[in-house]
């Protein structure tokens, strides 16, 4: 397990305690930080909070909520949390339904232990990648956000391909004015120029300006 994945926190939840326990001793014994809930609401009460990356081991079928219900409300709340199921034997279809709806696998009752920590750790890995995603596109948001109205406009029109005269043009100032707003958009972005903006940035960042920032949990 790399040093990144080991940030990872896996949550369980399952109604039945003795399985969170004896998943949680196993996740122990390979050095996996986990936290185990019997009830699927607390589970989301903390999930929302948690602010690193996570995944979840999930029961399929719990009294207070069904683990395809639960999988609905994350996917609501805006939350890309991988999830793996533990299903009984007769559960496959709709851990299969699970599946279609973005689950990352399904473990059944009695499990492998290695087949399981397996999963967890292809998870954890999903998990891991995810947050890194969204730490980056928050990031841009906030460079983005620090653009004064008229330096988003130059950046969009950067990003077209347009020069400062086609800009100048465009927007009735001068190429002087374009070649002032330029810089300041190059040291805002944390960029060592405006071509390698236009180079390496350009497809996120027409993605990120409407400046609308990804849910977290």
């Amino acid at each position: 397990m790399s040093a990144v994945d080991s940030d990872v926190l896996v949550f369980l939840v399952d109604d039945d305690v003795g399985v969170t326990d004896g998943l949680s001793w196993l996740l122990e014994s390979v050095k996996i930080p986990s936290r185990a809930f019997a009830s699927p609401q607390a589970f989301l009460a903390a999930a929302r909070q948690h602010p690193g990356a996570a995944c979840a081991v999930v029961d399929l079928r719990m009294p207070e909520m069904s683990g395809l219900e639960l999988q609905q409300r994350l996917s609501e709340a805006g939350c890309d949390m991988p999830l793996i199921f533990l299903t009984a034997h007769g559960d496959v279809s709709a851990a299969v339904h699970a599946m279609q709806a973005g689950a990352v696998d399904f473990v059944q009752k009695p499990f492998n232990p290695e087949r399981f920590l397996a999963s967890v750790r292809k998870s954890m890995r999903l998990s891991s990648t995810r947050f890194a995603q969204r730490q980056q596109s928050l990031s841009l948001q906030r460079r983005l956000a620090s653009l004064s109205p008229r330096e988003a406009e130059v950046l969009q029109a950067m990003l077209v391909g347009q020069t400062s005269k086609e800009i100048a043009r465009g927007l009735g100032i001068s190429p002087k004015t374009v070649d002032v707003h330029r810089a300041n958009i190059v040291r805002k972005m944390g960029a060592e120029s405006s071509t390698q903006i236009v180079r390496e940035l350009a497809g996120s960042l027409m993605t990120a300006l409407p400046h609308q920032a990804p849910t977290d949990c």
